[in-house]
């Protein structure tokens, strides 16, 4: 199974919509937010009913969810943006919020930065700004989880 990973975009719905066109073959799509609008004029461009999205405390009067858990393949999903777990300053909320839900996976924006670490059992991914042209894939086997950083390739 692999999960397309879009965060920040920023007003930057072409990087959005490249993203999306550079991985046509994902089984989930999930965008953690800042830029729900350009991830909404986007969402026709996306094959898989599986579409999760969190906002942002840049998505001003959003309706989205702070925060959400979600189940792909064999695996327990927490996704946010990462401002309410003050990520820019570390990754400890974030990991304790994943642990309390029981999730082996934590997607999250907020920094900006393409980070993975992996700490007590859980997988913590960034896949960067879609802002910088950044974004990344999740891919889920009976193997293990393996988080991929990508840049858009332009057509």
């Amino acid at each position: 199974m692999r999960i397309l990973v879009l965060s920040d975009s920023h007003r930057n719905k072409f990087a959005c919509a490249q993203a999306i066109k550079n991985q046509p073959n994902t089984d989930a799509v999930v965008f953690l937010g800042d830029g729900e609008y350009d991830f909404d004029s986007c969402k026709g461009l996306i094959k898989t009913p599986f579409v999760y999205a969190v906002k942002g405390n840049g998505d001003f009067y959003s309706n989205l969810p702070e925060s959400q858990i979600i189940e792909v393949g064999n695996a327990r999903v927490y996704i946010t943006h990462g401002y309410k777990e003050t990520v820019k300053y570390g990754t400890e909320r974030l990991l304790e919020k994943a642990k309390q839900y029981n999730c082996v996976l934590a997607l999250y924006g907020h920094t900006h930065i393409q980070k993975y670490e992996y700490i007590d059992g859980v997988h913590l991914y960034c896949p960067g700004s879609l802002a910088n042209e950044e974004y990344g894939a999740v891919d889920i086997t009976d193997g293990g989880i393996l988080c991929i950083n990508m840049k858009c390739r332009w057509d």
